[in-house]
């Protein structure tokens, strides 16, 4: 299954006039909590399948899957954004794996990430999202572009490119 296929994006992640109006947003769930990436950034989403292990591999490194004859690794971003990891649940007949092309550090990343559940793909008008909100507490949000809202509903927008910096992530 590839949301990517059929939407004309631009991989490179580069912003077009249109995108400062609507940018359109993959939307997914890790745990309990709802989050979304630029359409932009994904390759395509995959049907779950096992991750081949390496040895020796950063923690956040849960192992390399083949995609159309190429190994991605698969990143635990529950982990990286501080949640219980992905060797704390099993997966589920919902669950995805989201292939990501971007660039971060002057470096093109090719990433692939467990999902409990790929919900949609939506735009976001600027209306629509909000900045992180600051609280007096020392607190790194550098990783997001801002809350969405839907209703009463937030999700976590995703900034890839800062969340994959080039000096925390070697292995790629």
């Amino acid at each position: 299954m590839s949301f990517a296929a059929g939407y004309d994006h631009d991989a490179s992640g580069s912003d077009g006039p249109d995108e400062e109006i609507a940018r359109e947003i993959l939307t997914f769930r890790l745990g309990s909590e709802t989050f979304g990436i630029r359409v932009a950034h994904v390759r395509e989403v995959l049907d779950y399948k096992p991750v081949a292990r390496i040895s020796n591999a950063p923690s956040m490194l849960i192992g390399m899957i083949d995609v159309r004859g190429t190994g991605v690794p698969v990143v635990d971003l529950k982990s990286e954004l501080r949640m219980r990891g992905f060797d704390d649940g099993e997966p589920t007949g919902d669950s995805r794996i989201i292939v990501l092309d971007f660039e971060a550090g002057g470096v093109r990343r090719a990433v692939a990430v467990i999902a409990d559940t790929v919900h949609e793909v939506t735009e976001f008008a600027e209306e629509d999202v909000e900045p992180a909100p600051e609280f007096g507490e020392t607190w790194n949000s550098s990783f997001m572009t801002g809350l969405g809202r839907r209703g009463e509903t937030f999700l976590t927008l995703l900034d890839l490119p800062r969340l994959f910096e080039a000096e925390r992530f070697e292995f790629a």
